[in-house]
């Protein structure tokens, strides 16, 4: 994980930044193989029945991997610690409106591990898009609760 990531991203409205390249081509390698080989995929909590599913964490496995990776980056530019890591697959037909995530949310960060998809990604009000490519994302507090 590249702490310089973290450090350079760019804020694109009160809130939210983007971020790229947070991930070494080895690890996005060996995410794409552990996520490839993952049998056991879970709902979502609050989206159950819609298409996005979650690896479940177990002590050594892809999310324990990814945790201590992350739990590694500085983010006390933005005010806030992560408590979790989660790696969701959001399954042919998801699709979820415009919202504001819930206050159990204090920040969230989407970083997109597979190949790139055209007409895919994230859009924050007003017309700010994230879209899907391979090693970007964003970053997002949730104390001004950004509509995305």
């Amino acid at each position: 994980m590249n702490q310089w990531s973290v450090d350079a991203a760019q804020e694109l409205m009160p809130g939210v930044w983007s971020i790229s390249d947070l991930l070494s081509p080895d690890e996005i390698d060996h995410l794409l193989k552990s996520i490839h080989d993952q049998t056991e995929w879970q709902d979502v909590d609050l989206q159950i029945g819609r298409g996005r599913k979650q690896i479940p964490w177990r002590p050594e496995g892809i999310v324990d991997w990814l945790w201590s990776k992350f739990n590694t980056l500085d983010f006390s530019r933005f005010a806030v610690r992560f408590r979790t890591v989660m790696i969701w697959r959001d399954t042919a037909g998801y699709t979820i409106n415009t919202h504001t995530d819930n206050n159990r949310v204090h920040a969230a960060m989407q970083i997109y591990i597979s190949a790139s998809h055209q007409n895919l990604g994230t859009w924050f009000d007003p017309d700010i898009e994230i879209p899907f490519v391979q090693n970007t994302g964003y970053f997002m507090h949730n104390r001004d609760r950004p509509a995305h």
